[in-house]
């Protein structure tokens, strides 16, 4: 089995439709996916009815204003009426925060337009929509470069986005039927005591896996933390987080070779989501 639990499409800030996408992973030798784009369930929702070449999961991802690279992935198969609420709420103003980053590269001299780069996405305006942009017009190099200097947490252009907290996220995925699993806990930039210790804390308030198999875990070690969640009682999970053809994120099925127990953790995780939605 080759999973890949965490990608991205147009319906966030990924460059491929869900449909493309789908076929892209499938053509890379993936064999069950999940589309889990930021603060939308548009992109799986998308896919409903049609006849896919692999089983695709329906996620979502949420940004958690605890700390800085703290994200939530969410797995499900329900309505989720209230959740697809929230993340609406959520989507729109994530396009209020791109609008507001826009307005200040353009003051310190980056001629860009907000409305060109809306009009070309499908979902929601992220930070890598204006990346690329930016390399579009030739004002960087990459879209590495673009958030190194301007658009990451520290960069000038830089706008905070309205969060949820870990508080409120987790029992709103569980009551809405979605199981609730960190995402790559190495982007935490926290030592291993540090990340055990809130792994911890998060699961007595509902967290039931961890995204071990993430790209950004590589060099911290794939086999200790895939040891810690294992002892923990927690789900282990794992993703490329694709979302173009750049060096910032892995390419579809790329972290499956690191992990060993795939197929009995996806079964674990497709019956977690099963028993969830009961």
């Amino acid at each position: 089995m080759t999973p890949d639990l965490h990608m991205h499409t147009t319906a966030s800030d990924g460059v491929l439709s869900p449909s493309e996408l789908v076929s892209f992973a499938a053509s890379r030798g993936v064999t069950i996916m999940a589309i889990t784009d930021h603060d939308t369930l548009d992109g799986a929702d998308s896919l409903r009815g049609m006849d896919m070449p692999i089983p695709v999961i329906t996620g979502v991802e949420l940004s958690m204003a605890d700390m800085n690279g703290l994200h939530l992935l969410g797995y499900g198969r329900t309505e989720a009426p209230e959740l697809r609420r929230v993340v609406r709420e959520l989507a729109e103003k994530r396009l209020t925060r791109a609008e507001r980053m826009v307005e200040k590269l353009c003051v310190m001299g980056f001629a860009l337009d907000y409305e060109e780069i809306r009009a070309r996405c499908q979902g929601s305006v992220g930070r890598p929509h204006i990346a690329r942009m930016m390399v579009e017009k030739g004002y960087v190099r990459s879209t590495e470069a673009a958030f190194d200097k301007y658009i990451g947490n520290d960069g000038p252009a830089y706008v905070p986005n309205e969060r949820l907290t870990m508080a409120e996220a987790l029992p709103l995925l569980l009551r809405n039927g979605f199981v609730p699993v960190l995402a790559h806990p190495a982007e935490l930039n926290k030592d291993d005591v540090t990340t055990h210790a809130l792994i911890d804390a998060w699961q007595k308030q509902g967290l039931m896996g961890v995204e071990v198999y993430h790209p950004s875990q590589q060099k911290r070690s794939y086999a200790r933390l895939d040891a810690f969640v294992r002892r923990a009682g927690l789900l282990v999970t794992g993703g490329s987080d694709y979302h173009c053809d750049d060096n910032r994120h892995g390419q579809p099925g790329s972290t499956a070779r690191y992990w060993r127990d795939a197929e009995a953790d996806v079964e674990a995780l497709l019956a977690a989501i099963s028993a969830n939605a009961q």
